[in-house]
């Protein structure tokens, strides 16, 4: 009954992307599929965490691969423009391993890093960010 409810409830929610499915067993709850960013992840828990008899969520849901490395740069780049303290040469470099983006450089402030970050996040398949930005200002 808790599969069957944990499903209905991830069907009728418009944010869950397709191919998420749910499995019960003594009220311990299982997720599985793939999602295109990773902050989808917490997102269904969310959605399936407060019904009745769940005792555990455990979230298996994979963020699908295969980043576009210009899809990241561009969103940095953006996010770099965005910000009036951000000089125009700045220095930030984004590396692509996988799923993980590695950012290096420079930046001014702990905002300007915020934004980066923030901003590496938007992009498709983004599993793992590694910061190795350093505060120059």
């Amino acid at each position: 009954m808790l599969t069957t409810a944990a499903n209905n409830a991830l069907a009728a929610d418009a944010t869950v992307p397709e191919g998420i499915e749910a499995t019960a067993r003594n009220g311990d709850l299982t997720l599985t599929g793939t999602v295109q960013y990773l902050s989808q992840r917490p997102a269904v828990e969310k959605v399936v965490g407060g019904l009745i008899g769940v005792r555990h969520v455990r979230n298996e849901i994979g963020v699908v691969s295969g980043v576009e490395p210009t899809d990241v740069e561009l969103l940095v780049r953006r996010a770099l423009d965005r910000s009036a303290l951000v000089p125009d040469d700045s220095d930030v470099q984004v590396e692509i391993s996988g799923s993980t983006v590695i950012l290096t450089g420079h930046v001014r402030n702990r905002a300007e890093r915020d934004a980066v970050v923030g901003s590496t996040w938007m992009a498709r398949g983004v599993a793992m960010i590694v910061d190795q930005l350093e505060v120059a200002g």
